[in-house]
């Protein structure tokens, strides 16, 4: 028996353990008072029901759904009595890194509700290189201190050791997850491992546009992947994608909410950027007047492994040509290369660099040139706003950069897969093959810089039809989900 073979015994044992306590638990009457279901009981036992309802349990959804109910009423039970007892409500928001950061308007909207005590708690990856994870784990610390956030650290790698939810000023009422991968953090602060009194919620940090080549990824592991049913509230970031959790998830989206994608907030306010601010955003030569410099972005996406489920990145057929672009066109155009976080490890994985002093001595050729520099675990935002057009790979992007109206040019190969809100926006974007050299540069040449952008009003049209939500709401996506949380909180 190999090992793969083993870990899959171990976990149907451990489930059928958690099952069984919870079942029992239910005849003995644990569930029967909403407020005080025992501590003892986590989400990995509504996970273990999971594991076994997908296995073919009899009735089992019908089951599901009413525990699930439980649950709920018994999470807001506990969030009443703390109101009646004039405590407030603690809610963590869990982030892994900067990049991904999508909730801000949320946030700074709890912090002025004096009933709230919110947080951001920064987890650290640990399935990579270590030296990676520390990497990343500083630099979005660090991102939410200089922002001003309340911020709070999930691991001391000092002393190679968890901060503890104790330590940390106890288990919150509610957590505002915005990674679905949570198998990556440290275990204490795993959705399965917290207790049924605290609630879940979910804002993606990116917009769904993925599938696979065979057309199921979406449906099983987006829309009714396991971390999904164990949700009390996941915010849509499209209508699109709102049916998909109704069509495809074992809750019939009945979680879900479309507020739209909290992150774009940002474009539905004018923002206006001075000369100053540019140049300090770009690199721009100094002896270049701004108007003289048109501003792209290259962005990578990370899945450069062969045996990803879903493959996008043609990062190693055009790494270095892209270099050489910004090279010789150092006179005319500014380049910002933005990789996805994850590239840097997995380019390594994937054998593109020998190590991590490979990868960033790469992207040290970037930061010498003098038209351009790298940004890797930070606010992207104001590039987006900023920027004349991107160049990039990625999944999310071609639908979060329709907030702009700006050219893309989108890199393809023959694996790459879209659900419906993804082949939309990507038909409607710019398109030319990873290692397609002359189409990449005449993108620059015809669309950057002679501004011949022939798909403007297309773009327009898809936005206005599938990624406006202001005009379904009549409100930004951050004020509909804290609007939603204290409403049905009651706080």
């Amino acid at each position: 028996m190999n090992l793969e073979e083993q870990y899959g015994q171990l976990k149907e044992r451990l489930n059928e353990l958690y099952l069984t306590q919870l079942l029992d638990g239910v005849e003995a009457g644990d569930f029967n008072n909403i407020e005080s279901i025992p501590e003892t009981y986590t989400y990995r036992h509504l996970n273990a029901l999971l594991y076994f309802i997908e296995g073919g349990m009899k009735h089992g959804e019908q089951y599901y759904e009413k525990i699930y109910n439980l649950v709920l009423a018994h999470g807001k039970a506990k969030i009443k009595e703390k109101i009646r007892n004039q405590e407030k409500i603690k809610i963590a928001f869990l982030v892994a890194s900067a990049a991904q950061w999508p909730a801000e308007k949320v946030y700074w909207l709890m912090q002025e509700n004096e009933n709230i005590d919110c947080y951001i708690v920064v987890c650290s990856y640990r399935d990579r290189d270590p030296k990676d994870a520390r990497y990343v784990f500083e630099k979005t610390y660090d991102f939410f201190v200089k922002k001003g956030y309340n911020v709070k650290k999930a691991y001391d790698f000092d002393n190679d050791q968890t901060v503890t939810w104790e330590q940390n000023g106890g288990t919150p009422d509610v957590i505002v997850h915005i990674s679905p991968w949570y198998g990556s953090f440290v275990e204490e602060y795993q959705i399965e491992n917290m207790p049924l009194k605290c609630l879940n919620c979910y804002i993606p940090y990116g917009i769904y546009v993925s599938d696979n080549l065979t057309g199921d990824f979406a449906s099983k592991y987006i829309y009714n992947k396991p971390f999904v049913n164990l949700l009390w509230r996941v915010y849509a970031d499209s209508i699109i994608n709102l049916h998909g959790y109704q069509l495809y998830g074992l809750l019939k989206g009945k979680n879900a909410r479309y507020s739209g994608y909290c992150k774009m907030d940002y474009f539905f306010e004018k923002k206006e950027f001075h000369e100053k601010e540019l140049r300090k955003l770009w690199k721009i030569p100094e002896h270049k007047k701004l108007q003289e410099m048109k501003r792209v972005l290259i962005a990578p996406h990370h899945s450069v492994l062969d045996d990803m489920v879903v493959s996008y990145s043609t990062f190693h057929q055009n790494l270095y040509f892209l270099l050489y672009l910004a090279e010789k066109y150092k006179e005319e155009i500014s380049f910002i290369y933005k990789p996805h976080p994850n590239l840097r490890h997995k380019s390594v994985q994937a054998g593109i660099f020998r190590d991590i002093d490979g990868y960033d001595a790469y992207v040290s050729k970037w930061d010498d040139l003098p038209n351009a520099k790298s940004v890797d675990e930070d606010d992207y935002l104001q590039l987006f706003a900023s920027s004349d057009g991107m160049i990039m790979d990625s999944a999310s992007f071609i639908a979060e950069y329709m907030y702009t109206n700006k050219p893309l040019l989108f890199l393809t190969k023959d694996t790459q897969a879209f659900n419906r809100l993804g082949k939309i926006a990507v038909e409607n974007h710019y398109q030319a093959e990873g290692n397609d050299y002359y189409s990449i540069e005449k993108f620059l040449l015809d669309v950057i810089l002679q501004g011949n952008d022939s798909r403007k009003a297309m773009r327009q049209q898809i936005f206005e039809e599938h990624l406006d939500y202001t005009h379904h709401n009549h409100c930004l996506a951050g004020e509909y989900i804290y609007n939603d949380m204290i409403t049905e909180l009651e706080i």
